[in-house]
């Protein structure tokens, strides 16, 4: 298996895509840069775009199904729990929690693997973590 690497600042990938290094379709002379999409963060103009979504939930699930999959990690799926979700620095709840979070709310959402949210926010993670970013 490969290993993950360290999530480049989306500030650097824009500059870099606006710059013209990009190289990908695009950034040919004459054309618009394409947008680099992260498929660990989901920014505020990416959650403009889903209009029929009126919570977290709905607009996550349109955008990053696969932030919601479970992978068995045990002999006992049953109990090792769900995706853990965060509100700022603070522990809101399992994926539901998302439900009572209106779309307008959040800056920019994040998720982490289960190490990354292991690190991040202490044990107890095996599904990763969501952190919805409310302000800057």
């Amino acid at each position: 298996m490969y290993a993950r690497s360290t999530p480049v600042p989306l500030a650097v990938v824009a500059a870099f895509v606006l710059a013209g290094c990009g190289g990908g379709a695009g950034s040919q002379a004459g054309h618009e840069p394409v947008p680099v999409r992260s498929t660990d963060v989901v920014t505020q103009e990416e959650l403009g775009r889903v209009a029929t979504a009126s919570t977290l939930y709905e607009a996550l699930h349109a955008l990053r199904p696969g932030w919601f999959r479970r992978n068995p990690t045990t002999l006992r799926p049953q109990t090792e729990g769900d995706v853990v979700v965060y509100v700022d620095q603070s522990r809101l709840g399992g994926p539901e929690a998302l439900r009572t979070l209106q779309v307008n709310a959040a800056v920019a959402i994040r998720h982490y693997s289960a190490s990354e949210a292991e690190a991040r926010f202490g044990p107890g993670h095996l599904h990763g973590a969501i952190q919805v970013v409310t302000s800057r």
